[in-house]
């Protein structure tokens, strides 16, 4: 739960109307309620995960919100971006926004920023608010606002999108995990450009998003500390992956130990070596089906912590090099955590199979 000042703060009358479904919940009520008006959000990135979750966030009742985006509204945004329509394209994505969202809740207050946060000044943007939503497409972005917000304590609820999976957690939230112990700085993470996404994808995690930092304002429910959610919207399933704060790992047992990289060359090296290698692409079947590297065994995220595939798993392990590979470097991370955790010797191939 925030610490917000409630004092000399209360409801309108019209406000009562308004939120009268929040006001019988009995976790909710009348105080929940006020600590949404008194909060202030700050959101990076009006695209895909951003419009949904500002639109629920403002409805929520949330006083402020704060918009930080510099993009400009393009037609191949609208099959996913709903805050824009036709009428939109070729205007800045923040004005749009925020000519629409005090429609929807003259209540509301908003801040646009129409600018891309950078080092001189992600800290004047961050520092006024509560909580940060990062709803930005890349990484640079990502470790700038994980950096800030653990300077500032500030919470750092993060979403990201890829083909038809997305990923959410909540960072910095009591001394819990950071963006940094998921994906750390040296796995020098680049950018994958025009990737490809279900157009109903972003609005499911943004809306996950901001029901994560309602919780928080309010202190309800269970905070998504300390874990990884993967939804995968073609089984419809959502996996829980346990996060570890390197930082205190290595305080205090000293035993963190980062993946064995090997990059594409060196795979294509042991290949004509014929030296015996057993390679699992970690994708959905979808995407191996379209193409994986020869040989490659398909075992998707969601099903490596099977028991069977586990096994199987071990025993590539001990008879061959593993390789382990995604199309980029996200799901691949995290299955190394995965692997690493039941001390199962494996390589991750830098940058996936593009």
């Amino acid at each position: 739960m925030l610490n917000t000042n409630l004092k000399k703060k209360y409801l309108l009358d019209e406000e009562y109307v308004m939120y009268a479904r929040h006001l019988i919940l009995d976790q909710l009520n009348a105080e929940g309620q006020l600590r949404l008006k008194n909060a202030k959000i700050l959101v990076i990135g009006a695209g895909g995960l951003g419009c949904p979750a500002i639109i629920y966030l403002a409805l929520s009742g949330i006083g402020y919100i704060g918009i930080v985006d510099h993009d400009i509204i393009s037609k191949s945004n609208l099959h996913r971006q709903i805050l824009y329509n036709q009428n939109s394209i070729e205007k800045l994505k923040i004005k749009v926004a925020a000519d629409t969202l005090k429609k929807m809740n003259p209540k509301c207050k908003i801040s646009t920023y129409p600018e891309k946060i950078h080092q001189k000044n992600a800290k004047q943007l961050i520092k006024n608010y509560d909580i940060i939503l990062d709803t930005c497409d890349n990484f640079n972005t990502r470790y700038l606002i994980d950096d800030i917000c653990k300077k500032l304590h500030k919470v750092h609820i993060y979403g990201a999108i890829e083909n038809f999976e997305g990923h959410l957690s909540v960072f910095n939230y009591k001394n819990g995990p950071r963006y940094s112990d998921l994906y750390p700085y040296n796995l020098q993470l680049k950018d994958k450009p025009c990737t490809g996404v279900l157009n109903v994808l972003p609005g499911i995690i943004g809306i996950l998003q901001a029901t994560e930092a309602i919780k928080i304002i309010t202190g309800i429910g269970k905070i998504l500390s300390g874990y990884l959610l993967v939804y995968n919207s073609l089984d419809l399933s959502f996996k829980k992956i346990k996060i570890h704060n390197t930082q205190t790992i290595n305080r205090v047992t000293n035993t963190y130990i980062s993946s064995k990289i090997i990059d594409i060359n060196n795979l294509k090296q042991y290949i004509t070596e014929k030296r015996k290698i057993s390679i699992i692409d970690i994708r959905q079947n979808t995407e191996f089906k379209k193409k994986h590297i020869k040989n490659a065994i398909n075992i998707p995220l969601k099903s490596i912590k099977n028991k069977n595939n586990l096994n199987l798993i071990k025993k590539l392990s001990n008879r061959s090099i593993l390789i382990i590979y995604c199309s980029h470097n996200s799901r691949s991370i995290v299955a190394s955590e995965l692997l690493q955790r039941e001390n199962i010797k494996h390589y991750r191939l830098k940058n996936g199979f593009q």
